[in-house]
C-alpha cells in the first residue's frame, strides 16, 4: 500500500523506525525541512498519491496545524486512516476518538506493531477507499493562512513554552515568504529553536528507549533482555536514569576499591638467578574477591553462564561447558574471600567485570603482585622484613578457615593493599611449565602469597607454586588488578 506519515518533527527518529518496520510498503513522510509554497504542493501530491494516511499522534502533533490540515485533507480524500498513538500523554482529538487507534506508546512491541501490519493489510484486502468529497477538499488545498509579521512573536512564545518545532516551522516560513526584520537576526533565532528542537528529539528518544526497558525489567520472561538493555543504555546515557534502575541492575555488579600501586621496579629470584622488571603503574583490588562479589557473577543473567567470558580459549569453553555449575564457597560469609574456583574461574570473573566497566581488568602477573606486596625495597612481608602472626592468617593463627578480608589492618602492603599474605593462595596471570609429578611441560598457573593453611616459611612475598589451571582449593582465591596505561 502507498502510505503517507504525518507526524511532528520532534519525533521524527520515531517516525523513521516506524518507516523502517513498514518496509513492505511504499511510504512517504516529510522530512519537515523545508516550508513554503513548493513545500506545501509536494504535500498535496504525496496526499493524492497515498493510499493510506499514518497519523502519528503525539502532544506536538495533535496541535500543529499543518497536521490537522493533511489529517483533514486525507479524510476527504477518501484515504484510509490509520492513527498511531506514539507518546502515552496525548489528547486523542475529537475528529479521531471514533477511528481504533494503534498504540506504539510503549515502543515497537511486536503485538502492537503486528496490530498495524494488520490494519494496513485488511484495508488492502478492502481495496476500496471512500469517495472524496470534492467540494471540501477545494476548500482545504489551501495551506493554512500565515501573517510572516505575527510569526515572529508567535515563534518567541512557542520557544518560551517548550513549543520548538512549531517555533521552528514558523521561522522557515517566514523566511521562505522573504520576511527580513530589520532589527531582528532571524537566523540566529531560527538556530537556537532548531538546537532546542533537536536536544528535545533527542531527549525523546532517550525517554522512549528507557521506558522500554522498564517494561523489560518489570517482566521476569524478559528480566534478562532488559538487563543487557539497560548496561548497554547505561553506557552511552549515564545520568538519565529516573526510576533508578542502576539500583535494580548494576546493583549485581561487585563494588570492587582499588589501590593505586606507582610505577616502579620489582626484583625477582627464581632458580638463585636475579631478574630485574621495570612495572608501569596500575591498579589492584584492595582485598581479595569475596563470597559476596564472585556470587553477584553467578547471580548475573549474563555472568557465570555467558560463554563469552570463556571464549578465549577452545579448551577453556570446552572445561566451562564440562562444568557450567561453580563449586560452592570453602567457607561462608560474605566478606570472606571466594575459594574453591580454578584459575579459569578467576579469569572468566575479570573478563565480565572489565566488560561491565570498561576496564582492562585481569589477574596481576607475578611481577605485578610482587610489586603490590612489596613495593620499593627487599621486604619478606608487606609490613618489613619479619614474620608476624598477628597481621595475616596463616597456620600459625590456629583458626583453620579463611578470616574476613578486612580482618588485618595492620598487615597492609605499602599501598594499602589487604591479605597479600595468608588466608588464601591468589592465582596469578603468569603461566610456567609444570615439571613435577609426571607432568613435565603442562601448563601451569601462578599462585602466591600463603594461605590459612601455610607455615610462616610458607607465607611470605617470594613463596608459590605452580598449578594446573583446573585446580580448585579451599585454600586458593584472587583478585584481579588492570594497567592504568
Amino acid at each position: 500500500m502507498r502510505l503517507f506519515i504525518s507526524y511532528a518533527r520532534v519525533d521524527q527518529p520515531y517516525c523513521i523506525q516506524i518507516v523502517e518496520t513498514l518496509n513492505v510498503h511504499e511510504v512517504w513522510f516529510d522530512h519537515r525541512m523545508h516550508a513554503g509554497q513548493k513545500w506545501w504542493d509536494e504535500i498535496l501530491r504525496q496526499l493524492s498519491w497515498c493510499e493510506g494516511f499514518i497519523y502519528l499522534l503525539s502532544p506536538e502533533s495533535v496541535k500543529s496545524p499543518y497536521c490537522q490540515k493533511e489529517y483533514a485533507i486525507a479524510q476527504n480524500l477518501g484515504k484510509f486512516i490509520f492513527p498511531v498513538l506514539i507518546q502515552p500523554n496525548t489528547s486523542i482529538p475529537a475528529a479521531l476518538q471514533d477511528i481504533q487507534y494503534v498504540d506504539l506508546s510503549n515502543g515497537l512491541e511486536a503485538r502492537a506493531v503486528s496490530v498495524l501490519l494488520n490494519s494496513i493489510y485488511m484495508a488492502e484486502r478492502e481495496g476500496r477507499m471512500k469517495p472524496p468529497d470534492v467540494q471540501v477538499s477545494r476548500m482545504l488545498l489551501q495551506a493554512p493562512p500565515f501573517d510572516p509579521v505575527t510569526a515572529i512573536p508567535e515563534a518567541a512564545a512557542a520557544l518560551d513554552r517548550g513549543e520548538f518545532d512549531r517555533a521552528v516551522f514558523l521561522l522557515k516560513q517566514a523566511q521562505s515568504h522573504g520576511y527580513e526584520p530589520r532589527f531582528i537576526n532571524l537566523s540566529a533565532m531560527l538556530e537556537e529553536a532548531e538546537s532546542a528542537l533537536n536536544q528535545q528529539a533527542y531527549m525523546r528518544e532517550v525517554e522512549r528507549e528507557y521506558d522500554t526497558i522498564v517494561t523489560l525489567l518489570r517482566q521476569k520472561r524478559t528480566y534478562k533482555v532488559g538487563y543487557e538493555a539497560f548496561l548497554a543504555f547505561h553506557a552511552n546515557f549515564p545520568h538519565y536514569d529516573p526510576e533508578n534502575l542502576a539500583a535494580l541492575c548494576l546493583r549485581a555488579l561487585p563494588a570492587l576499591e582499588w589501590c593505586d600501586v606507582p610505577a616502579g621496579k620489582v626484583v625477582v629470584e627464581q632458580n638463585r638467578r636475579k631478574t630485574t622488571h621495570r612495572l608501569p603503574a596500575f591498579r589492584i583490588s584492595k582485598y581479595p574477591v569475596t563470597n559476596e562479589q564472585y556470587q553477584s557473577f553467578i547471580d548475573a543473567p549474563d555472568g557465570y553462564q555467558d560463554d563469552r567470558w570463556w571464549n578465549y580459549a577452545p579448551h577453556v569453553l570446552q572445561w566451562h561447558h564440562n562444568n557450567p555449575v561453580p563449586l560452592p564457597p570453602a567457607f561462608p560469609g560474605d566478606l570472606h574471600p571466594r575459594s574453591n574456583l580454578t584459575w579459569y574461574e578467576a579469569m572468566a570473573f575479570c573478563r565480565w567485570l572489565g566488560s561491565k566497566t570498561g576496564l582492562p581488568i585481569t589477574l596481576p602477573s607475578e611481577v605485578q603482585w610482587i610489586r603490590a606486596a612489596q613495593g620499593d625495597g627487599g621486604r619478606a612481608f608487606p609490613w618489613g622484613r619479619r614474620f608476624d602472626v598477628s597481621r595475616c592468617n596463616t597456620r600459625e593463627s590456629g583458626f583453620r578457615s579463611t578470616t574476613p578480608v578486612d580482618c588485618y589492618p595492620g598487615g597492609v602492603s605499602p599501598y594499602g593493599v589487604y591479605d597479600m599474605i595468608g588466608n588464601v593462595w591468589e592465582w596469578c596471570l603468569t603461566w610456567r611449565a609444570i615439571q613435577e609429578n609426571g607432568s613435565d611441560g603442562e601448563v601451569g598457573r601462578m599462585v602466591r602469597g600463603g594461605s590459612f593453611v601455610s607455615p610462616q616459611d610458607r607465607s611470605d612475598i617470594n613463596s608459590y607454586f605452580i598449578l594446573k589451571p583446573v585446580y580448585r582449593y579451599a585454600s586458593i582465591g584472587f583478585r584481579p588488578m588492570y594497567t592504568l596505561e
